[in-house]
């Protein structure tokens, strides 16, 4: 009861057409530390099934990437399997993932993630790119698709939550799929990426990057609007009627989305 008087004085308080989601999202946790710890084994345990269960499939999945006849078909297999694999219900999870939609597609059966904009060109030009990771497990999938972009000769710059944060990706699982291997720098954030409240030392990256590759619903609302006109690929499967509406898409469909 504690804990749901807390949440509803916040909303009563701050809640408003125009307010940031992800933004008031990061309110809400922040005033709720104890649940979170409280919870965090439990998704702790989750997380490092997510994360077996990914790397199993990594191994195909680079062979997957590796049959691609040209750069921009090796970008797009990786984009298709980094966003399928965007899959963490609204809800609570009550089970890890296993990742079925990258499986159907490595197996053929299950068409590419709708493209959405001239992806390719836009990554080409970039020379710095925030990448901002959503779930643990996922993240195994983004190390691909951030293989890929530096290998095209980008500097890139990783955005993790700071732990316990749900099934969010963390630096430790961020370490587990060896990605400081691929990436310039590894930021941790105590909430979702709004780019007016983030600290100052991630401030001067942001204001450098050129390109910013966002994954997930909670970071899509966090960012959409705030980017102040840089161009950015939102990754995401689209999970409710809002985010169909804007988008212009089918709920349950996946999507890599170019905007500016």
């Amino acid at each position: 009861m504690p804990l749901t008087k807390t949440l509803l004085e916040i909303l009563s308080r701050e809640f408003n057409s125009e307010i940031n989601v992800g933004s008031l999202s990061n309110r809400l946790t922040d005033a709720i530390p104890d649940y979170i710890s409280q919870s965090s084994e439990y998704y702790q345990q989750l997380k490092r099934k997510n994360n077996q269960l990914a790397k199993k499939l990594l191994g195909p999945a680079k062979n997957y990437i590796k049959k691609g006849r040209t750069p921009r078909q090796k970008f797009e297999r990786a984009c298709s399997l980094a966003s399928a694999s965007n899959v963490a219900p609204m809800n609570v999870p009550s089970e890890a993932f296993a990742f079925q939609e990258v499986k159907r597609i490595l197996r053929g059966e299950k068409p590419f993630p709708t493209m959405m904009g001239p992806l390719f060109q836009k990554v080409q030009k970039a020379s710095h790119i925030l990448y901002i990771t959503d779930n643990a497990g996922e993240i195994g999938f983004d190390s691909l698709l951030i293989e890929c972009l530096k290998e095209m000769g980008s500097k890139i710059n990783l955005i993790v939550k700071q732990g316990p944060f749900f099934e969010d990706a963390t630096r430790e699982d961020a370490l587990f799929f060896h990605v400081d291997q691929w990436v310039d720098h590894i930021f941790t954030l105590n909430g979702f990426f709004v780019p007016r409240e983030i600290p100052p030392a991630l401030m001067d990256f942001y204001k450098k990057s050129d390109l910013i590759i966002s994954k997930g619903t909670g970071n899509y609302e966090a960012l959409k609007g705030e980017a102040e006109g840089k161009t950015t690929i939102y990754m995401l499967k689209v999970k409710c009627k809002p985010i169909a509406k804007e988008i212009g898409a089918d709920i349950g469909s996946f999507l890599v989305k170019l905007e500016k």
